[in-house]
C-alpha cells in the first residue's frame, strides 16, 4: 500500500501543479490543441493504414530527434496510439500483431499478464531473424518488467537499418522498437476515461481419453507387446460409471474438476494531458486484470496498476527540463502446486500431471480422517501424487512485481554561441524487483488396495504449515547516461546535421555475477539537398568490458543514401506519381553477448573435499569425519585473450512511393545481413591427445548470412460518405550458416551450408510390412527388435545400420513468408477494422506429448486413440523408441492464417458546448478463427494447451470519453 500511495501521490501533486500553472481548459478561448472530439477520433479511424506508410510523417527517432521520412535514408516507421490500442490485450506487444510491417509477432501461451524472465514469454517477436531492443523514452528495457498499456503510448517508431540503429549501438543490432509515452499539449487541457471488459475463451485445449477408452487402449497396447489385457468387460463396465469416488473402480475427468475454459478481462484508464507553450503536462493511471482458469484451489488472477507523469518546463527561453517518472505494480495470485517451482505460474505442474496420469489410476478421495475432517485422498505406486489435492490443498503462491523509472532530460539551445547548436543531457534510473511468497501445506493421501480394502502410507502426510514463505526474489537495476551536442543548418537548399553523443548504461539483475557496462561515443553527418539528394552517415565506437583489454573498444561505421526521384524536373509529368523515393543504408555494428562474462580468462572449477583412508560401510573415511580435506582446483575453461566484438554487416535497399493520386502507398526493401566471428563454444576441437577433454573454449567463429524481403501496400480511398484503406505486407526470410563449428563424418551431416531453422532427422521409407522386409532392412538400433508396423528408416551411409549417422535435414523449422491483411472501413459515424496474419512455407514436427506418448501405464491422447496405426505408428505397452525419432514422418505443413483481430466502433457526437468532447463505444474480437492442416493443436504454439497455457479468443466491449 506504501509503495501505491507514492505513485498516486506523486501523480496528484504533478497534475496540481500544472493546473497551478495557468493551463486553460480544453475548449475554452485559446485552445488551439488537437482536441479528440467525435470527428476527429471517426477521422482517425479512415487514415490509420495511411497513416502506417505515410511518406510525410514525422518519425520520432533517438535522443528526442524528429525526421520527416521524407529525408530519411533509412526504413522506419512510426506508429501512434491509435494504431495500436485495438488488441483487447494487457500485452501490448500482441497489439503489434498485423500492424507493423516487417515484425513478426506470436502469442506463445495465454499465461494471465506478464511473466518475468526472458524477452519471450508470452509473446515472441522478431524481425530480420533477431529480437529487437525495446526503448521506451531514450531507455533499454526489458519489457517483461516495464510493461506498458497501449494507452500510455504516443508513438512508436519501429527502426530497421543498420544507420540508425547505430546511434544505439550494439543493444540495437536486432533493431530497435522506439516507444515514446504521452506528452504533454501545448494548448488546453484534455482528459480521456476508457474502460474495457471481456471475456477470454480458450480456442484450442487438447483432449486426453476418459477412463474406458483407456482401459480399451491399455488392452490392447498389452496385448501387442505380448501381455495379457489387464481389464475385463466387467471391469470396464464399472469404470464406465464415471464415479471419481468409487474405491475398486474410479473414473475421475481431471481435466474438467480442475480447470475452466473462461477467464474474465478488465481494462481501465485515466489520461490527462495539457499545458501552455512554457509548460506541458501528462499523466496516467491505468489497470489491468485478468482471471485464471483454474476451477479449485486458492484465488487465481493477475491485477496491474501502472501510473505515469511527465512534464516538460522552458526554464528560460533557451533551456528546456523534461521529467518523466512512471511505476507499476502487478500481483499474481495462484494455487501452489506442491513443486517448490520459482516460475511464474504452477499451471505447467498441474497440466503434466493432468496429461500424464490415467483416470482410472486411483480413487480421488478415500476417506476422512475421524479426528480432523480433512479429506484422505488416493494415490498409487506409480503415481504417487493426486493432481486434484495439489491443487487445492499445497497452499498458494502470491507475487508483487513493483517497477519505477525515473528520467530526466535537459536541453540548451546554445544558438547564442552558433545558431543551430544545442546540448542534451540525459539521465535514467530503471528499478524493478519482484517477490514470490507463499504457504506450502501438504495433503494426506494413501494407496488403497481394492482386493484386502487397506492402505498404504505415503509421502504426503497432511503436513500444516502456520506461515508463509519466500519462494524467489528477482532484482533489476539499470543507469543510463547520455551527452549530445548536436549541430543543424537549413536554407532553401541544403540541410546539414551533425552530433556527437556519449552514451553510458550500466544494469545489474538476478542472476549476473557482475554489472552489464556498456559505453559508446556516437558521431552522426546527415545531408539533404533541395530535399532530394540524401547522405546520413554515423560513427558507433563501442567498448565492453566482457573482452580483454586492447580488445574492448571498436569502431563501427554505417552509411546511408536516398533520391527522392519524384523531386526530379523530369518526373513532373508523370502524374501517377505522386511520390517516389529510393534509398540504402551499408555498415556494420558490434555485437557482444551479455550471456557469460570474462571469456577471455581461463576458469577453474574447484572439485569436493577428498578424504583419505579406507571405506567403512557406512561410506564414510576412517578417522576423518571432521578431519581437514584436500582440495583440487581443474581447469573448466580456456579463456581466449583474442575474443572480440561479433560483426554485424548489414545492406539494405528500397523504395518508398505514394502513387495514383496518394492513394496507394508502396513500401519496399531488400536486406542482407552478414552475423560474422559470433561468439561460439568450440567444444571438439581438441584433440584427445592434448588431455583436454571436457574443456571449454570460445572463439569468433561462426558466421550466418539472413536475406529476405519487406514490402506492404495499402490503398486508401472514399464514395461518398464511405471510406476504406485496405492492403497488407509481406516479409520473407532465409537464412544460412555459412561456417559453423563441427566435427562430422559425412557431408549430409554437415550445418555449414544449411538454412537457419533446418530440421534434422531420419527419412522415413514408411511401415515395414513382413517380416522379409524387416530382415533384409538395415538393422535398426533403437530397440531389441523392430515388427510389423515400425517406422522404416533410410540407410544414408550404407553401413547396414540405422543410428545417427543416418540423419539429416528433412525439412524448415523457420517460415519463409511472413503476410498481414488488413481492412479499415468507416461509413458516417462507424468504423470497422479487422486484421489477419499468416505464415507459410515452413513445416512443423509433431513430437510433444499430444502426438507421442502413447507407452507404459500413462494415459492416451485422443490423437493416438483417433491414429493407430495410421499417423500414429504401432500401440505397444513397451515403448518402441525406433517410432519416437525425429523423422519426416512427423513432419506436416505449418503455415495458418488467424483472423488476428476485428474491432466495430461508433462514435457519438456532441454539441461543441458540452463538457463531453466525444464518445467512442466499441466491440472488439482477438484470435477470432484459425486456418490450418493442423488440427487439435494451436498452430502458432503446438505447445499451447499441451505443456503450457492454451491460447484464447477474446471478446471485449469498452468505451473512450473525452472531456
Amino acid at each position: 500500500m506504501r509503495n501505491r500511495n507514492i505513485l498516486l501521490t506523486g501523480t496528484m501533486l504533478l497534475l496540481a501543479a500544472a493546473t497551478a500553472a495557468g493551463a486553460p481548459q480544453g475548449g475554452g478561448q485559446g485552445s488551439e490543441g488537437p482536441v479528440l472530439t467525435a470527428e476527429r477520433i471517426a477521422a482517425d479511424s479512415a487514415i490509420r493504414a495511411r497513416r502506417t506508410l505515410r511518406v510525410y510523417q514525422t518519425l520520432e527517432l533517438p535522443y528526442a530527434r524528429t525526421l520527416n521520412k521524407a529525408v530519411a535514408t533509412g526504413n522506419s516507421t512510426t506508429y501512434y496510439e491509435h494504431d495500436i490500442d485495438k488488441y483487447p490485450t494487457n500485452d501490448f506487444r500482441n497489439s503489434l500483431t498485423g500492424v507493423v510491417a516487417g515484425l513478426t509477432v506470436r502469442e506463445m501461451t495465454g499465461v494471465p499478464g506478464m511473466t518475468y524472465g526472458t524477452e519471450g514469454g508470452r509473446t515472441a517477436i522478431s524481425a530480420r531473424g533477431e529480437t529487437p531492443t525495446y526503448v521506451v523514452d531514450g531507455m533499454p528495457v526489458y519489457i517483461t518488467q516495464l510493461q506498458l498499456d497501449p494507452e500510455e503510448i504516443e508513438s512508436m517508431t519501429f527502426i530497421r537499418d543498420i544507420a540508425d540503429k547505430a546511434l544505439l549501438g550494439s543493444r540495437a543490432a536486432g533493431g530497435i522498437l522506439y516507444i515514446t509515452t504521452r506528452r504533454g499539449r501545448t494548448h488546453g487541457r484534455s482528459i480521456r476515461v476508457g474502460f474495457e471488459s471481456g471475456v477470454s475463451v480458450v480456442d484450442r485445449f487438447p483432449e486426453w481419453v476418459n477412463g474406458v477408452e483407456y482401459t480399451r487402449l491399455q488392452n490392447q497396447a498389452r496385448i501387442n507387446s505380448g501381455y495379457l489385457p489387464p481389464y475385463s468387460n466387467e471391469a470396464i463396465e464399472n469404470y464406465a460409471r464415471k464415479d471419481p469416488y468409487d474405491l475398486t473402480y474410479p473414473n475421475v475427468d481431471y481435466r474438467s474438476m480442475m480447470f475452466k475454459d473462461t477467464k474474465p478481462y478488465y481494462k481501465a484508464n485515466v489520461t490527462i494531458d495539457g499545458g501552455t507553450q512554457k509548460l506541458q503536462y501528462s499523466a496516467y493511471v491505468g489497470y489491468a486484470g485478468e482471471g485464471d482458469i483454474y476451477k479449485v484451489g486458492s484465488k487465481a488472477d493477475f491485477n496491474r496498476v501502472n501510473v505515469r507523469t511527465y512534464l516538460k518546463a522552458a526554464v528560460t527561453q533557451d533551456l528546456l527540463i523534461d521529467l518523466g517518472f512512471s511505476g507499476g505494480i502487478s500481483f499474481r495470485r495462484q494455487p501452489r502446486y506442491g513443486y517448490g517451482s520459482s516460475s511464474a505460474t504452477e499451471f505447467e505442474s498441474a497440466l503434466s500431471q493432468v496429461t500424464t496420469i490415467p483416470a482410472i489410476a486411483f480413487p480421488l478421495i478415500v476417506s476422512h480422517d475421524e479426528e480432523t475432517g480433512n479429506k484422505i485422498y488416493g494415490v498409487s505406486t506409480v503415481y504417487q501424487d493426486n493432481p486434484y489435492a495439489s491443487l487445492t490443498e499445497n497452499g498458494f503462491s502470491t507475487e508483487r512485481g513493483r517497477s519505477g523509472v525515473v528520467n530526466a532530460t535537459l536541453s540548451y539551445d546554445l544558438h547564442a554561441l552558433v545558431k543551430g547548436l544545442k546540448f542534451q543531457s540525459y539521465v535514467g534510473l530503471n528499478l524493478f524487483n519482484m517477490n514470490r511468497i507463499g504457504k506450502n501445506p501438504d495433503y494426506t493421501a494413501v494407496i488403497y488396495d481394492p482386493v484386502t480394502e487397506e492402505t498404504v502410507k505415503t509421502s504426503h502426510e497432511g503436513t500444516q504449515v502456520s506461515g508463509k514463505s519466500s519462494m524467489g526474489k528477482w532484482t533489476h537495476q539499470g543507469l543510463y547516461l547520455h551527452e549530445r551536442l548536436s549541430y543543424d543548418y537549413r536554407n532553401d537548399d541544403h540541410r546539414v546535421g551533425a552530433s556527437a553523443t556519449w552514451w553510458l548504461e550500466s544494469v545489474e539483475r538476478t542472476g549476473n555475477a557482475v554489472r552489464e557496462r556498456m559505453m559508446s561515443l556516437i558521431g552522426t553527418f546527415d545531408y539533404a539537398y533541395r530535399g532530394k539528394y540524401l547522405f546520413q552517415a554515423v560513427v558507433n565506437y563501442a567498448g565492453s568490458p566482457m573482452f580483454a583489454p586492447g580488445r574492448r573498444f571498436e569502431a563501427f561505421p554505417a552509411l546511408g543514401l536516398g533520391w527522392v526521384v519524384s523531386e526530379e524536373g523530369f518526373m513532373q509529368d508523370v502524374k501517377w506519381i505522386d511520390y517516389l523515393k529510393v534509398r540504402g543504408q551499408a555498415g556494420m555494428i558490434g555485437y557482444g553477448s551479455f550471456g557469460s562474462q570474462d571469456l577471455y580468462e581461463d576458469n577453474y572449477t574447484k572439485s569436493s573435499g577428498i578424504k583419505f583412508g579406507p571405506y567403512t560401510t557406512g561410506y564414510q573415511w576412517i578417522g576423518s569425519t571432521n578431519a581437514n580435506q584436500s582440495y583440487v582446483n581443474t581447469i573448466s575453461r580456456l579463456g581466449n585473450p583474442d575474443l572480440t566484438w561479433e560483426k554485424r554487416k548489414e545492406f539494405t535497399v528500397g523504395i518508398d512511393a505514394a502513387l495514383l493520386g496518394n492513394r496507394l502507398s508502396v513500401e519496399a526493401n531488400y536486406y542482407n545481413i552478414l552475423r560474422d566471428g559470433i561468439i561460439t563454444e568450440m567444444s571438439g576441437t581438441l584433440p584427445g591427445i592434448y588431455g583436454m577433454d571436457g574443456i571449454s573454449t570460445y572463439e569468433n567463429y561462426n558466421r550466418i548470412r539472413y536475406q529476405g524481403w519487406e514490402a506492404a501496400l495499402y490503398w486508401s480511398d472514399r464514395i461518398g460518405d464511405f471510406h476504406y484503406t485496405v492492403g497488407g505486407s509481406l516479409t520473407t526470410m532465409r537464412g544460412k550458416y555459412l561456417r559453423y563449428n563441427e566435427n562430422v563424418v559425412y557431408d549430409y551431416q554437415k550445418v555449414t551450408g544449411t538454412a537457419t531453422g533446418s530440421y534434422r532427422g531420419y527419412v522415413c521409407l514408411g511401415k515395414f510390412t513382413s517380416r522379409e522386409e524387416i530382415e533384409t532392412s538395415p538393422r535398426q538400433l533403437f530397440d531389441d527388435e523392430v515388427q510389423v508396423g515400425d517406422l522404416k528408416y533410410a540407410d544414408l551411409n550404407n553401413d547396414g545400420l540405422i543410428d545417427s549417422n543416418d540423419q539429416k535435414v528433412i525439412g524448415n523449422s523457420s517460415p519463409r513468408f511472413d503476410y498481414s491483411v488488413s481492412i479499415n472501413l468507416r461509413y458516417r459515424n462507424f468504423d470497422f477494422t479487422i486484421v489477419g496474419t499468416g505464415r507459410a512455407s515452413y513445416d512443423t514436427g509433431l513430437t510433444n506429448k499430444y502426438f507421442w506418448n502413447g507407452w507404459s501405464t500413462g494415459t492416451y491422447s485422443h490423437f493416438v486413440r483417433d491414429n493407430i496405426g495410421g499417423d500414429y505408428p504401432r500401440l505397444t505397452y513397451i515403448k518402441q523408441t525406433n517410432n519416437f525419432q525425429a523423422s519426416n514422418f512427423w513432419l506436416r505443413d505449418g503455415g495458418y492464417f488467424k483472423i488476428q483481430n476485428i474491432e466495430l466502433g461508433y462514435n457519438v457526437r456532441f454539441r461543441s458546448q458540452s463538457a463531453v468532447k466525444g464518445l467512442r463505444v466499441f466491440l472488439r474480437g482477438a484470435n477470432l478463427c484459425t486456418i490450418s492442416g493442423i488440427k487439435d493443436v494451436d498452430p502458432e504454439n503446438i505447445n499451447a494447451g499441451v505443456t503450457t497455457y492454451p491460447l484464447y479468443r477474446t471478446f471485449t466491449a469498452g468505451f473512450k470519453f473525452t472531456f
